[in-house]
């Protein structure tokens, strides 16, 4: 079957598997939607609408749950499939111009397609069309923790949380931000070109692109996709938010400083480093636990032309160096990433309470051991794309038991971002329109 021969209703198809890959299989969404668009070859258009359905699904769960439980008759969901193709239809008719018979109708000829059996058609078809007449009449909780859990479909720990730690308004506010369309953002490849030259040449190719406060770093506002922008291919750019550039710009990296980053994958700081050291990469030194994401750091370099750091695949609590051998170490350090919630909705039903203390034990041995490798007068980046504080914090507390000075951080970075008499950096999505993170720099006297 070629894709002109696909029936209409094969990106609905591509959603409701794409889904349970996702939310069964805990699978992360940006491999699961490349393998279903190789898998059924699917043209732009295809690909855009198969984003749509799905993100929509991931950030509207609970509120599709919530609308479609209550026109169930049975109060609960037929098969796996078939609560994926329920939620798939239901938003279409809540949150697209699709006109409601053919979100009906391509979602029920989808599941006839995967084979469902003829009662559960006949069910998904009635609940989807009772859901186009009465959705918008179904009333949320008026409870606080209820209705922001419903109605920006998040976890309720995570609402809970940070209702007591922000007050209802600011949590409203940073649950709106996460379900939000995240920015094209990008990074200038400065090795292979200047960021004056490189918006010339958008200019020229009528791409309209918007600067960042960090000038390597714009977001494209032209309706085109990574996989269809020229200059990720060649190697111009990398895609990735402007907010990691703040642990780079403030390690300031120089060549003749031996520099060691954990949690290298899949590279985004590593290559900005390089190019930071304008290719000389002798002295630096990126190592990740997984063997098979130290491949990605591989393809990045590669696809960028950079020349090559050393690389280690192992376990940064053990790393294989002499005790005070760097200059600086960077810890990208393993988190909840609820920080990146706008760009990866699924994080939300991935993530527990429980794991924040995991995270966190995680990271304390990470800058223990990354304390033991660094000179006397060394520095120790500490950087994480999450919000909580048993993370964040938690590494604050562990530099200040080991005896590392915290260094003041505004004399690199703009005022904006700078938080705790100069001491912690932080990004917002609802504030700055970046990914939230969390950096500090401790120094070791």
């Amino acid at each position: 079957m070629n894709n002109n021969e696909y029936p209409r209703e094969i990106t609905r198809i591509a959603a409701i598997e794409a889904l349970v890959k996702i939310l069964r299989n805990r699978k992360y969404s940006n491999f699961v939607l490349r393998e279903m668009t190789k898998k059924y070859v699917l043209k732009p258009a295809d690909r855009a609408l198969l984003s749509e359905l799905v993100f929509g699904v991931l950030k509207n769960l609970s509120k599709l749950d919530y609308l479609l439980l209550r026109l169930l008759d049975s109060g609960k969901f037929p098969s796996y499939y078939g609560s994926m193709a329920l939620r798939v239809g239901a938003f279409q008719i809540m949150s697209t111009s699709i006109p409601q018979y053919a979100a009906v109708d391509t979602t029920v000829e989808a599941m006839r397609t995967l084979d469902a059996h003829p009662k559960e058609l006949a069910l998904i078809n009635a609940v989807l069309r009772k859901f186009t007449r009465r959705w918008n009449k179904i009333e949320l909780p008026t409870d606080n923790l209820k209705r922001l859990t419903i109605q920006y479909s998040h976890p309720e720990w995570i609402v809970k949380r940070w209702i007591s730690r922000y007050g209802v308004k600011m949590c409203e506010k940073i649950l709106t931000a996460n379900n939000e369309n995240p920015p094209k953002s990008y990074r200038i490849n400065t090795l292979k070109i200047s960021p004056t030259l490189f918006r010339e040449y958008c200019k020229g190719k009528k791409y309209e692109i918007v600067n960042s406060v960090f000038p390597e770093y714009f977001n494209l506002e032209s309706d085109v996709s990574a996989s269809d922008f020229e200059f990720l291919r060649e190697g111009f750019v990398s895609v990735q938010d402007a907010a990691f550039a703040i642990p780079v710009y403030v390690i300031n990296p120089k060549a003749d400083e031996r520099i060691l980053e954990i949690g290298a994958a899949p590279g985004g700081k590593t290559t900005h480093i390089i190019e930071m050291l304008k290719g000389e990469t002798n002295n630096f030194f990126a190592i990740d636990i997984n063997p098979r994401r130290m491949s990605d750091i591989r393809g990045n370099i590669l696809r960028l032309g950079h020349p090559f750091p050393n690389m280690i695949a192992c376990d940064g609590t053990y790393a294989p160096f002499k005790l005070g051998f760097f200059d600086k170490i960077i810890i990208d350090a393993p988190c909840s990433s609820l920080g990146i919630i706008r760009r990866h909705p699924e994080i939300r039903w991935f993530k527990t309470q429980k794991m924040l203390i995991t995270l966190a034990i995680l990271q304390k041995k990470l800058i223990k051991s990354a304390f033991t490798l660094l000179k006397q007068g060394g520095q120790i980046y500490f950087t994480t794309c999450t919000t909580e504080p048993e993370e964040n914090q938690g590494a604050w507390d562990v530099f200040v038991k080991l005896g590392l000075k915290i260094k003041p951080l505004d004399e690199y970075l703009p005022e904006q971002f700078i938080e705790a008499n100069g001491l912690i950096a932080r990004t917002w999505p609802h504030r700055d329109n970046m990914d939230g993170s969390f950096t500090i720099v401790g120094v070791k006297e």
